[in-house]
């Protein structure tokens, strides 16, 4: 059975080096931790001193990363009312990439957080459906029925998610399919 973030997107190199990347975006600036993608057994997180230790997926790269006092730059706790909200991405593979890499920090994180996510697949034929509960992340690959083309988030603190995401996807100005 595959991993949750291997439901987005198989572990190539490539797909690594970009969750690798954008790992390093999410991270405070000064927590000194650097990610880097090894080669297609996970990641690598290095601190300062060169201390090394090897990552074989998302979650375990965010226990290390927490295990070293460091979180997301500009986290806020996930909470307030339970609301329904929607969050335009990209139209490439970035923002699978960044939703993976997001998933696994508020699971670590956020442990009693509970959130729902309806990712859309770039090829528009499918939607991942991913459930973020009790510090574990869980991911379903389901038909269309028709095109999704926005994250919709479900669950209490949905508000203060989608802020997140918004802050941490790159966007790309023109009108949407």
């Amino acid at each position: 059975m595959p991993r949750w973030e291997d439901v987005l997107a198989p572990p190539t190199r490539a797909v690594l080096a970009a969750r690798a990347a954008a790992a390093g975006r999410l991270l405070e600036p000064g927590s000194g931790l650097r990610v880097r993608a090894w080669l297609s057994a996970g990641y690598l997180v290095a601190d300062r001193v060169g201390r090394t230790v090897h990552a074989a997926d998302l979650d375990t790269l965010w226990r290390a990363v927490a295990e070293r006092g460091a979180r997301p730059a500009g986290w806020r706790p996930l909470g307030g009312a339970r609301t329904t909200e929607f969050v335009e991405p990209c139209d490439d593979d970035r923002d699978l990439t960044a939703a993976a890499v997001w998933c696994a920090a508020v699971a670590r994180t956020e442990p009693d957080a509970h959130l729902e996510l309806t990712l859309p697949d770039p090829a528009r034929s499918r939607v991942v459906r991913v459930t973020i509960a009790s510090g574990t992340v869980r991911a379903t690959a389901l038909d269309a029925l028709e095109p999704v083309t926005r994250v919709r988030i479900d669950g209490v603190g949905a508000a203060e998610a989608a802020h997140h995401l918004r802050a941490r996807t790159p966007r790309t100005p023109g009108p949407r399919p």
